[in-house]
């Protein structure tokens, strides 16, 4: 695991000890060929021998929903607002809170309705 230079992360790896690869036939019996081939390839931990989102795409797993002509590239760097936001320790708190309230209050109205 060379290429996680984080000491806390590495910490955190090794709590869970060495795990043998999957063999994504057995867990996906009824998946073609293409794509247990595809999830091979991407779910991958090491990011240097991972394929590559535009490698993926281009994976014969997505040959018969693709449609070359109608995709397009951006003509400039697409920018969301959420995205330009400072994710400090107190911000992400403040956002943590907002999600809970906001869900214990539609399980609330959840339960009134039934």
């Amino acid at each position: 695991m060379s290429y996680v230079t984080d000491q806390k992360a590495l910490e955190y790896l090794s709590a869970f000890g060495k795990m043998k690869k999957q063999d994504f036939s057995t867990l996906y019996p009824g998946a073609g060929a293409e794509a247990l081939d595809l999830l091979d390839k991407i779910l991958v931990f090491n990011p240097y021998f991972r394929l590559g989102v535009d490698d993926a795409l281009a994976h014969p797993f997505f040959k018969k929903i693709k449609k070359a002509e109608k995709e397009v590239d951006a003509k400039e760097e697409i920018q969301i607002d959420f995205e330009k936001d400072h994710l400090d320790k107190k911000r992400l708190r403040e956002l943590f809170l907002e999600e809970i309230a906001w869900f214990k209050k539609h399980k609330l109205a959840d339960k009134l309705v039934k």
